[in-house]
């Protein structure tokens, strides 16, 4: 049993922001990294406060002007940051477990729900583990890497903070990038609503092959064409910071007016360790399971990661474990070789023949996962002739009539019940087999 840990106690989960000009200076020392400008910092903290720059800070505080409303109460709330990482080329090999934490003006929930993460550029492989924690589901393969998606999720974060944009996530917000498919040299967008309006903007972030004049020209052509609006603000980006070259499209020409404004200058709120640049995080042991505040606040024992736990499933063998997936099951006693080559000729067969989609990928998923659970239940040297084109390689014949397709369905149903004891990893598949059978009946009634 792995023990829990945590950052030094220290820590807090709100910060106090300053309120005079002094104050902000003061500030911007401390919080100054290895290599950035003073200005950047001082611009950190006066965004923090409400305000567009230090300049415009300056200005009003200097005219007697109080801090905006939304800053005389305003904390900054930490957020955590975790993922685990594996290196096997390191000899020996090398694990580990990263912890970053940022400080934001909002907490965490207000900025990202658990369903819109998964849809977030760079949060896409994160979980929610507490109201103040974001957890990284698979292993990086090695610590480097750890940093880099660390600080990208924490780029992203900032990025919805400041400009109040959220992943688009249902089919019905998705539908704008049909509209933007030909987009000429279109390189790792992702698409965002503005939470207010619930107007859409494209972040479009290709190579620097589109700042050449003939790219740049045509790209401007289409976006006329379409009566949209494009702008490329002066800012790092969030698939490759200051690599990728970071464009906006949106229909609304004062909505991305305002996202660009935001966005330039922005000064990024962690930085990947490089050369002097020491990671600001805290670095410990593969089998750290980090607990933020918020966790150990609320008394709830923290869950573990997918795949990195031990079960029990009767009549069942665990054939697969992945850090970050759901175990892998299959049925203990083993299905003979002939009986694998008389499904999966089935298979073959059904998988060339005509049908309804969804019944389709019922009998795909199934053969793919019977090959696995084959390849599982027979080492090399106890494999026969052929054993690699059993379910995949064979010279399968169209099951043209319905009648045909749920016959061989029926028939793989009875070499399963046969040759399978019985398990869940059994029944999900007869499940599977029932569903695609009457999916095949249906069409025939229509």
């Amino acid at each position: 049993m792995s023990t829990p840990s945590s950052l030094p106690e220290r820590v807090s989960v709100t910060k106090t922001l300053p309120k005079t000009i002094q104050g902000i200076k003061k500030r911007a020392k401390k919080i100054c990294l290895l290599g950035q400008k003073h200005a950047e910092s001082l611009d950190i903290v006066a965004r923090e406060l409400g305000y567009r720059d230090y300049y415009q800070a300056q200005q009003k505080l200097a005219s007697g002007e109080t801090l905006p409303e939304r800053a005389e109460h305003q904390s900054r709330h930490s957020v955590f940051l975790s993922a685990y990482w594996r290196d096997t080329d390191t000899k020996p090999r090398s694990a580990g477990c990263e912890t970053l934490e940022v400080f934001l003006p909002s907490p965490l929930n207000t900025i990202v729900s658990k369903h819109q993460a998964t849809y977030a550029r760079n949060l896409e492989g994160f979980r929610q583990e507490a109201p103040d924690h974001l957890e990284m589901i698979s292993n990086a393969n090695s610590q480097a890497r750890a940093w880099e998606l660390l600080v990208r999720a924490a780029l992203t974060l900032q990025f919805m903070e400041v400009t109040g944009l959220r992943p688009a996530t249902s089919q019905k917000q998705r539908q704008a990038l049909e509209l933007l498919t030909d987009f000429p040299s279109k390189d790792h967008d992702s698409l965002w609503i503005d939470s207010a309006s619930g107007m859409w903007i494209m972040l479009d972030e290709p190579y620097g092959h589109v700042n050449e004049l003939s790219m740049v020209e045509k790209r401007a052509a289409w976006i006329t064409e379409k009566s949209l609006h494009l702008t490329k603000p002066a800012w790092a980006g969030l698939y490759y910071p200051d690599n990728a070259i970071p464009h906006l499209i949106s229909p609304s020409a004062d909505l991305l007016s305002t996202v660009t404004v935001n966005l330039e200058g922005l000064s990024p709120i962690a930085v990947v360790p490089s050369g002097e640049q020491e990671w600001l995080g805290v670095s410990g042991p593969y089998n750290a399971r980090f607990m933020s505040p918020a966790r150990k606040a609320s008394g709830v024992a923290r869950r573990a990661r997918p795949g990195t736990t031990y079960g029990f499933s009767k009549g069942a063998v665990e054939y697969h474990r992945k850090a970050g997936y759901p175990l892998l099951w299959r049925p203990e006693t083993p299905l003979s070789q002939a009986d694998h080559k008389r499904v999966g000729a089935e298979l073959q067969c059904l998988m060339i023949s005509p049908m309804p989609f969804k019944a389709y990928q019922k009998i795909r998923t199934w053969c793919s996962t019977l090959e696995n659970w084959m390849y599982s239940e027979y080492r090399e040297a106890d494999r026969e002739k052929s054993f690699d084109d059993t379910y995949y390689g064979g010279e399968p014949s169209v099951y043209a009539a319905v009648l045909d397709q749920v016959s061989a369905l029926k028939r793989i149903r009875e070499i399963v019940i046969d040759g399978y004891s019985e398990c869940k990893p059994r029944r999900d598949l007869l499940k599977g087999l029932e569903i695609a059978t009457a999916i095949v009946e249906g069409q025939a009634t229509k």
